[in-house]
């Protein structure tokens, strides 16, 4: 699965984060990039993820538990400031 930066801020805006951060600070939080904010285990970047593996929490916090099975199944991650690419066994 590969995902890009466009495709995390839309999921973002489609859930009001943009007008509950402000634009100025959604602007600074976008422009760490997936690496950095994969390496300070966000929460909204996980959820995002999860959506797109099409598994549905009952809101943006991900339970421990979830992240350890979907860890378990982690074949490989590669992140960079605008792209994430994840392979799932």
């Amino acid at each position: 699965m590969k995902l890009s930066m466009d495709e995390f801020e839309e999921w973002l805006r489609e859930r009001g984060y943009d007008l509950m951060m402000g634009e100025q600070n959604f602007r600074i939080y976008l422009d760490l990039g997936f690496s950095a904010l994969l390496f300070y285990n966000s929460n909204l970047l996980f959820s995002f993820i999860l959506d797109r593996i099409g598994v549905k929490t009952a809101d943006e916090r991900v339970p421990d538990r979830l992240r350890f099975e979907i860890a378990k199944r982690l074949k490989r991650i590669e992140a960079t400031k605008d792209r994430i690419e994840i392979e799932l066994i």
